[in-house]
């Protein structure tokens, strides 16, 4: 425990003093599910492989995979227990709920659990999602399953209607309608083919009742 606090108060030291950074991709639906991919950048000198896993391990992350980046910016797989340090670290991970994305957030931002609950993503009453990832500890861009309200970016750059990028040290936060599921045009379609059908029926119906007459 000890050797733990002290790695990751030396990571929180380095992005603190500008040493070091965290830029992440992240890729959420309105679901809570998504992709977390982040870069990190010590430019303070190598870490080991352990230095990464323990943080992430910390904040109780399951599904991901951490690799290496050589000097020509290679990924590299490095087998547990390899100390072997290397300036750049990637980490690839999968959140399948908001649970899973609050730890994720926590993670990317380091923040620390006492600060207590939080969530990195909240569905409001008029339908729309608001979503909100603390501070960024490196350039972080987010994509989301819908269309970002250019209103509620107040410190990202909107880069699409549905992505949205942060430099270091800005506030993630911004609001999104979700777009809708393929089972509403799937809805739609089968809707379509009904009124048709039943107004191509009702011609039938009179053509040839019309007809017998």
């Amino acid at each position: 425990m000890r050797k733990l606090s002290l790695m990751i108060l030396s990571l929180c030291m380095l992005l603190l003093s500008g040493c070091a950074t965290i830029d992440s991709d992240v890729k959420i639906d309105s679901d809570g599910s998504g992709t977390w991919n982040a870069q990190i950048n010590s430019q303070a000198g190598p870490l080991p492989k352990d230095s990464i896993t323990e943080i992430i391990n910390e904040y109780n992350i399951q599904d991901y995979t951490i690799k290496a980046l050589d000097d020509q910016g290679k990924e590299i797989t490095v087998d547990n227990g390899d100390e072997t340090p290397y300036n750049v670290w990637t980490v690839n991970s999968k959140f399948n709920n908001v649970e899973e994305l609050n730890k994720v957030r926590d993670a990317m931002t380091l923040r620390n659990k006492n600060q207590g609950p939080l969530l990195a993503l909240e569905k409001t009453t008029s339908g729309t999602y608001i979503v909100d990832l603390g501070t960024s500890q490196g350039k972080t861009t987010v994509t989301v399953s819908g269309e970002i309200d250019p209103a509620s970016v107040q410190t990202g750059t909107l880069t699409d209607k549905n992505t949205v990028t942060f430099t270091q040290n800005s506030h993630i936060r911004f609001i999104f309608k979700p777009s809708h599921g393929w089972l509403f045009y799937i809805g739609i379609g089968v809707a379509i083919v009904a009124v048709i059908g039943g107004g191509y029926i009702f011609y039938l119906r009179r053509k040839y009742y019309g007809d017998a007459a």
